[in-house]
């Protein structure tokens, strides 16, 4: 049973979970042993569509990198508005970059989004002099299952790819 409930908890979490929080789940208070049972679940996921990984914040469950593209669209995010995706997009390509070049770019909505995907955890804000710093939280790489370096090279391949706004984007690389 214990096992069981590590793996719904896994599961359930919207972000990894300490050996301490798996611990009162479970009711195991052996690391040694609680840190097996981890591996097995993990070597029983092995050869699915998901797996259990350890990171430097805890034990977590997560679709597989080469699975992810084909099931995405599934996240709970995917409610999220166009403007919202291309704030985001915007950021994750220019990180860190000014608000005021997002907001030059996209217009004044473009506040309303920043406070949107700031809620949602994705983007970090820091006041710089009378704008604010804009960049990437490590859940917006755990929501999408990749590092932000890998999806920014996917938004260069896509913006190389179009033309129209991006050659703005390119033109504005330097700020």
């Amino acid at each position: 049973m214990p096992k069981k409930a590590i793996e719904a908890a896994l599961f359930m979490a919207p972000k990894p979970l300490s050996m301490q929080e798996l611990s009162k789940i479970s009711g195991i208070s052996s690391m040694g042993v609680l840190k097996e049972m981890l591996e097995d679940l993990r070597d029983e996921y092995a050869a699915r569509g998901i797996d259990i990984v350890q990171t430097p914040e805890g034990w977590r469950m997560h679709v597989k990198p080469e699975l992810l593209p084909k099931v995405s669209h599934l996240a709970p995010y995917t409610d999220m508005s166009d403007g919202c995706k291309r704030t985001l997009a915007l950021v994750a390509y220019k990180e860190p970059v000014r608000q005021s070049l997002v907001i030059k770019m996209q217009g004044n909505k473009a506040y309303n989004y920043i406070k949107q995907l700031t809620k949602m955890g994705l983007l970090k804000a820091e006041k710089e002099g009378r704008t604010k710093r804009l960049s990437l939280t490590p859940e917006f790489e755990r929501y999408f299952g990749q590092d932000k370096e890998a999806i920014k090279q996917q938004l260069k391949i896509r913006l190389l790819m179009q033309s129209g706004p991006s050659s703005q984007l390119k033109g504005q690389a330097g700020e």
